[in-house]
């Protein structure tokens, strides 16, 4: 069975191309674009890992990973910061397994994604 992976983002089109990377590996890709709509998917099922942009309209993706971190029902929950903030300390800081730059790391995703499963 493929992995489930949430990608949460307010541009479509970062979506779109994230889904389409990560699905030609394989993984089953699930999309929301705001930190409300994250955790009410992640409410109705939890994801093997969740893809996580920052900058976003209403609740951002610093607060959808404390809250997140914060439920110790979703310990087994991985994510992975993509966004083009440079705040790496405050990202680690909320509690992301990983932290990858939009603008450069974007190819790597599918690598750290495999990297990140294959630890939990």
């Amino acid at each position: 069975m493929a992995e489930k992976i949430l990608v949460v983002d307010d541009s479509k089109l970062v979506t779109d191309i994230v889904k389409m990377r990560l699905s030609m590996y394989g993984y089953e890709v699930r999309l929301a674009h705001s930190g409300e709509e994250a955790l009410a998917q992640i409410a109705d099922e939890v994801p093997d890992l969740m893809v996580l942009d920052v900058q976003m309209p209403g609740i951002d993706g610093y607060e959808v990973c404390r809250r997140l971190r914060n439920n110790p029902a979703l310990d087994e929950l991985r994510i992975i910061m993509l966004t083009s903030s440079d705040d790496k300390h405050a990202a680690f800081e909320a509690g992301v397994d990983d932290y990858l730059n939009k603008d450069i790391d974007l190819l790597n995703l599918p690598n750290r994604v495999k990297n990140i499963l294959e630890m939990h």
